[in-house]
């Protein structure tokens, strides 16, 4: 069973489980498979960014949403605050199709990283939602915390594993005024059909991305 492990159906979960354990919890990389490659690749992430316009030091959003894909990607605005600005910063790509790949392909996220200069907004706790069409729905926080001998203040690691598809919903509990906030998502497993037309496993393992070193300390 996959630590922290959240998606919405046994079905799905008995599926990525299977992948899981048979690729040995290796992360391989976007186009090395395991079968045909030598050579690994690290994981490399989504980069979303947030950002709130409202310049009222009390102007703090609410429930802030990222994803739900079968909802929000034709909804004006992708169904926030019209002061809410949601963008892909990777070159060349955008949140809509962001939202869009998530509905064909999804992925299981291995590490998310919060970055924002705002006090306090990288401790906002996040609200994953996943529902299903058979009505069911499951639901846990993320409350990201800051390691005491962290030096960098500006960014956070939570290392929980959850399903993302089209009907998972990342809800920021709030949004200060003025912040700009970015998160990056690590890919560990991803779904794409369209792969077994090329001969490959429908299913992609990524290697680690090691964002997190442990040192040995000498007293």
């Amino acid at each position: 069973m996959l630590p922290h492990f959240f998606i919405g159906n046994m079905d799905n979960e008995k599926y990525f489980n299977n992948a899981y354990s048979e690729n040995q919890n290796k992360w391989l990389c976007a186009d090395a498979w395991a079968e045909n490659e030598v050579q690994k690749h690290r994981s490399a992430p989504f980069i979303l960014q947030l950002v709130n316009s409202n310049d009222d030091l009390v102007a703090a959003i609410s429930d802030v949403d990222i994803g739900d894909a079968a909802t929000n990607r034709t909804a004006t605005n992708f169904g926030q605050n019209s002061a809410i600005t949601t963008t892909s910063t990777i070159s060349g790509t955008t949140y809509r199709e962001f939202l869009a790949s998530v509905e064909n392909s999804p992925i299981l996220i291995g590490k998310t990283i919060v970055i924002s200069t705002t006090a306090g907004q990288i401790e906002q706790p996040i609200a994953v939602t996943h529902r299903d069409v058979s009505g069911k729905r499951q639901d846990f926080v993320i409350s990201p915390v800051l390691d005491p001998n962290q030096a960098q203040t500006g960014r956070v690691v939570d290392d929980t594993e959850f399903l993302w598809d089209s009907m998972t919903r990342f809800r920021i509990n709030q949004v200060a005024s003025g912040a700009t906030v970015t998160f990056r998502f690590y890919p560990k497993v991803s779904f794409s059909a369209t792969q077994i037309v090329a001969g490959r496993p429908e299913v992609q393992v990524f290697d680690s991305p090691n964002i997190v070193k442990s040192a040995m300390v000498k007293l």
